[in-house]
């Protein structure tokens, strides 16, 4: 297993040492008063006691001052839902004397997440481990900052070694196999479908193929003729794929549900699944959303934008935008041959109005309406529904026993989830 984010070098730590118990150092005080005023014997032989041993304490304190050290490396810097995050932490002494417990304080903020134990190191060893826990609420948290902190046998003396770096982790919405959703293509609008342009054709291009006589020199493939020592040409899909507009509706007054089954986190989950889809298919994908944060993200192909869209749809919340706002800034930007992916709970007729209008451009919908009685809220769907139907839309009424059949996770059957168990396993070697 490869761990390749070390998150901490001796630049990071900040040391220092302080006295937590002042018993044996007062006492010491004392004794030396006592030493000055009274030439007893007893006072002599209780000095070299006591002063014997706060020096070897402070000796002892000082050394692992100097000579502990920790790391901690992550193994990637993100995950979906239902993944394991793995952590190795590492805890270097590299002075003579023994750790007797060394705890180890994190403050990252994933949930659920808890790193923090405590070791006995011996001199000259590393004390290593590694944990792993299940990443169950999307989000882009924190791994770190991280402290570690010992004493001396005695407890006169407290060591701490902190450090303020930390590492961001991406937990994205984990992606379903949709297949019962079928999406509205823009490419079948109309009698036979759009015509492709030639620069609709030169975007799609495939395979390549030997020139024939009649072909266009415009289709030449000249990279692939020059390879091949004669001319091929390019091939074209009949049908150029259509863009795919995703409206994410996260208006607050329209969510419904508690704690993870809640409208806004499966409708995350929708957005997700069907983006995976549409770029695998190599169609140009866009997010449209406004919460806390507002998204917009042109329709566009490639691993790029799917890096971006599942960041958008990881920090997604709420906000108090509602859908009929979102759909009409969208409608002069979206072109006839656009389909239009709207997810949303809301039974607001409001945005009907709107929609109207992207129908009118000539913009086909797919709408998933998220049944948000069933996740314990108000409203009724049927006349959206009536609606939707009369207009002849595509139209999925979805509850949360719609994800209950699919599995996201190989050892989750279904989407609910266990609130996760941080596991360690541990190990030391000599240095």
């Amino acid at each position: 297993m490869d761990y390749t984010l070390s998150m901490n070098s001796d630049n990071h730590f900040n040391r220092y040492i302080k006295i937590s118990n002042f018993i044996l150092p007062v006492t010491v005080f004392a004794l030396i008063v006592f030493r000055v005023f009274s030439s007893h014997r007893v006072w002599d032989f209780m000095l070299y006691i006591f002063g014997g041993l706060l020096i070897l304490s402070t000796i002892w304190a000082y050394s692992l001052w100097k000579g502990l050290s920790f790391n901690r490396e992550m193994r990637n810097s993100w995950a979906q839902v239902g993944d394991q995050f793995y952590e190795r932490f590492t805890i270097s002494n590299k002075s003579f004397f023994s750790a007797q417990s060394v705890s180890l304080f994190d403050e990252s903020n994933i949930p659920g997440y808890d790193s923090n134990y405590a070791w006995e190191v011996k001199q000259r060893f590393d004390k290593m481990w590694y944990m792993d826990s299940f990443c169950y609420i999307r989000g882009l948290y924190n791994v770190g900052p991280t402290k570690i902190q010992t004493n001396d046998p005695l407890g006169v003396f407290e060591i701490n070694i902190d450090s303020s770096h930390s590492e961001e982790i991406l937990v994205t919405p984990p992606i379903l196999p949709l297949l019962q959703i079928d999406i509205s293509a823009g490419e079948l609008q109309g009698d036979g479908g759009a015509k492709a342009s030639i620069l609709d054709r030169t975007v799609t291009s495939g395979n390549v193929r030997e020139y024939n006589s009649g072909d266009s020199l415009y289709s030449v493939h000249w990279l692939t003729s020059a390879r091949r020592g004669k001319l091929f040409v390019k091939t074209f899909d009949k049908n150029p794929s259509s863009d795919w507009w995703i409206f994410l509706d996260m208006e607050n007054s329209v969510q419904a549900g508690q704690n993870l089954n809640t409208t806004d986190e499966y409708a995350a989950i929708l957005a997700a699944s069907i983006a995976d889809r549409g770029l695998k298919e190599n169609r140009p994908v866009g997010l449209v959303s406004e919460g806390s944060n507002s998204l917009w993200l042109p329709p566009k192909t490639g691993s790029g934008q799917r890096s971006e869209i599942m960041h958008g749809l990881a920090v997604a919340n709420r906000g108090n935008v509602p859908l009929h706002t979102l759909l009409a800034k969208s409608q002069r930007s979206m072109g006839q041959k656009s389909s239009a992916i709207i997810i949303t709970p809301s039974f607001d007729k409001n945005w009907l109005n709107s929609l109207s209008t992207l129908r009118q451009r000539g913009v086909l919908t797919t709408v998933l309406l998220l049944d948000a009685k069933k996740f314990g809220g108000d409203g009724d769907s049927s006349t959206i529904m009536g609606q939707l139907s009369a207009w002849g839309i595509k139209t999925y009424l979805i509850g949360p026993d719609f994800f209950e059949q699919i599995s996201f996770n190989e050892k989750n059957s279904d989407f609910s989830i266990i609130f996760p168990k941080t596991n360690w396993h541990s190990w030391q070697k000599e240095k």
